[in-house]
């Protein structure tokens, strides 16, 4: 038994080992990005909010976070501009210099809006900013967000190398679902100075917590669970409260469909999410948090500068009904989101046990927030949970032709020793 249990750590040992490594070299790898690297709109809110809660005034946090905003938004501009083929080549039409982008939002309450309604949205939403308070405080508003977008996202694979080992995978498959990861929407937006990269990583603790409840570990997956969707609640509450509520139903599938894992940890699961789900509608509610409606609202009047409509939910419908088709489209077109993921579905339903209806719960988390705002230009940050059947599921393979490919030589060695004989 000593034996076997040093084996096993051994055998975890190698693939944390490993999944450091590929972290450690795609974290490298991130040096030579660039000036591909630069704030959006949403960035500089999340930086003005961070210097507020390091101390500063309203006027000198929007000062710092502008002139991070304006000088990245330069940089990638003037590198843009550098590949042109006709030397001297002007900056892209519409693009500001940095002094250009100060000198117009620099008496402005806000680069967008200062509709209260538009700030709203981002004052409810305190668990980005706060995360990146200290990275800024030391770094700086660019580099601390930089770093910070580094972190998560390396943080985001090796949680699914930890992730995939719970669920009984061995250590090149796990880290098999590592590289996946990484080169995937949910990296490239894990990266960026957004919210997104928190969310990822509340959303992998939140599948991980799950599978550790359903393999009768509660010790470690009980608050794994619960600091996964409480962390995700102030970061982006509405769709914590989806992913609550879709981790609850796709407990309630594990229980009726897989005998092995009808147990009282798994009923567990089910009732702590159902209860997540409803004490984060409670406090929406409670606090007056900005609603679906106000979002479209947002969406519908160009963030607020219009009048209100008065069929919000109506032209959603029919936003909706217009960007699916497109999308289908486009998948037709260029199937890059469509294969992997049609493959992983199906490993993820011949072997992945509890682990395909938790795939299943982020994914179409990540579909309902597309759905809420079906903007193209929006839709492949909005919808990167969508991959995450394609990480949790490819490394499946990987373990199913493994194993086949161990099968098929055991087979040829008999064969073989079968000749030898006769």
């Amino acid at each position: 038994m000593g034996h076997s249990v040093e084996s096993r750590s051994a055998v975890a040992r190698r693939a944390w080992l490993l999944g450091f490594l590929v972290a450690a070299t795609y974290a490298a790898i991130q040096l030579t990005a660039g000036s591909q690297w630069s704030l959006y709109p949403d960035s500089y809110r999340y930086a003005r909010a961070a210097e507020q809660f390091n101390g500063k005034s309203r006027a000198d946090a929007h000062h710092d976070a502008l002139d991070a905003f304006c000088t990245t938004r330069a940089n990638a501009a003037r590198a843009t501009a550098r590949l042109s083929p006709v030397p001297g080549a002007p900056v892209p039409a519409g693009t500001m210099t940095a002094q250009q982008c100060l000198a117009r939002w620099a008496d402005a309450p806000d680069i967008t809006t200062a509709d209260p309604r538009y700030q709203a949205i981002f004052s409810s939403r305190p668990g980005y900013p706060l995360l990146a308070a200290p990275f800024i405080r030391v770094l700086g508003v660019s580099r601390g967000m930089w770093v910070l977008g580094l972190l998560t996202a390396t943080g985001g694979s090796l949680l699914v190398v930890g992730l995939l080992r719970s669920a009984g995978l061995p250590p090149v498959p796990a880290v098999c679902g590592q590289l996946v990861f990484l080169a995937t929407p949910l990296a490239q937006w894990s990266l960026q100075a957004l919210s997104e990269g928190l969310v990822t990583l509340c959303v992998l603790g939140t599948i991980w917590g799950a599978v550790l409840l359903t393999r009768r570990q509660p010790v470690a997956g009980t608050p794994l669970l619960a600091v996964s969707l409480a962390a995700c609640a102030v970061t982006r509450y509405s769709m914590a409260l989806a992913l609550a509520a879709l981790t609850a139903a796709a407990a309630v599938g594990v229980w009726c469909g897989m005998r092995e894992l009808r147990h009282r940890w798994t009923a567990l699961l089910a009732v702590l999410s159902a209860v997540a789900a409803a004490v984060t509608a409670v406090v929406m509610s409670a606090l007056a948090l900005p609603s679906a409606t106000t979002t479209l609202q947002d969406t519908f009047t160009k963030h607020f500068a219009r009048p209100d409509v008065l069929d919000p939910w109506q032209r959603l419908a029919d936003l909706d009904a217009r960007y699916w088709m497109y999308w289908i489209g486009a998948q037709a077109h260029s199937p890059t989101f469509l294969v992997p993921t049609v493959v992983a579905a199906w490993v993820l339903y011949r072997c992945g046990r509890e682990l395909g209806w938790f795939a299943l719960a982020a994914a179409v988390t990540g579909g309902l927030q597309v759905a809420a705002h079906p903007l193209v230009q929006e839709a492949d940050r909005l919808g990167a949970l969508m991959w995450m059947p394609t990480v949790l599921g490819l490394p499946l393979l990987v373990v199913r032709l493994r194993r086949n490919g161990r099968r098929l030589a055991s087979d040829d060695a008999a064969d073989a020793l079968t000749v030898g004989r006769h």
